[in-house]
């Protein structure tokens, strides 16, 4: 009975024996739990830095993207409204062009209309100054003709001219002329040579009027003649 006494141990003790046996396996397992938990814990983290990281470059690749189309439209909205502008200014400017030919074909027509008639005027003038012309060469050879013929019927002049210097009888009163005078004023010196009675009988200024008759035979006239009696 005293060994079995001996050899008996405390419930408790058994209790604490097993405690003592089970602390270190308890502390093997919890430590390979928190070393596990340690690597799942940073294997957790990479992940979630991973997935964070892909989310932030797809966030920028949108934002890039949405960026890109954004100044794509508006480089395209900008290239057309400076291709409008373009079209416009050259539109504007045809425009003007076409605007000035046809204000310069206009000049240019009015400019031949104006040539055009000033040739018709210039060759009226033309006609006109050779019609003149000739018509001053007409007088001219007449003037030398009545000339010539004054010339050579001088001295028939100065008789006839002596003989108008008489009186004759106006209204039954006898008038007496003045020698060598106009007898039509009476005032000047008589220089006009009446055709075709041939007498000397008028005044520059009475010749000059349109006479029909002779003053002095009272024959009808033709023309007359001023000469200068002064040499």
């Amino acid at each position: 009975m005293a060994v079995e006494a001996s050899t008996k141990r405390p419930r408790g003790s058994q209790y604490l024996d097993t405690d003592a046996n089970l602390a270190p396996a308890v502390k093997r397992r919890s430590g390979a739990f928190g070393l596990s938990s340690s690597l799942i814990n940073a294997e957790l983290l990479c992940q979630i830095q991973n997935q964070q990281q892909l989310e932030i470059d797809r966030f920028v690749a949108q934002r890039t993207e949405k960026l890109r189309i954004e100044i794509e439209g508006c480089q395209r909205t900008q290239t057309r409204m400076l291709a409008s502008a373009v079209r416009n200014a050259i539109a504007k400017k045809l425009k003007e062009k076409d605007d000035e030919i046809v204000r310069v074909r206009n000049v240019n027509f009015v400019l031949q209309e104006r040539v055009k008639s000033l040739c018709v005027e210039n060759q009226i003038w033309r006609d006109i100054a050779q019609t003149n012309e000739a018509h001053a060469n007409n007088l001219r050879t007449n003037l030398d003709q009545v000339l010539a013929q004054i010339e050579t019927l001088q001295p028939a002049v100065e008789d006839d001219a002596e003989s108008s210097c008489g009186s004759w009888v106006e209204g039954g009163e006898a008038i007496r002329a003045v020698s060598s005078g106009c007898k039509r004023c009476g005032e000047s010196e008589a220089s006009v040579l009446v055709l075709p009675c041939r007498h000397l009988c008028l005044c520059a200024v009475c010749g000059s009027a349109s006479l029909r008759t002779c003053p002095v035979c009272g024959s009808v006239t033709n023309a007359s003649v001023h000469v200068n009696m002064s040499s």
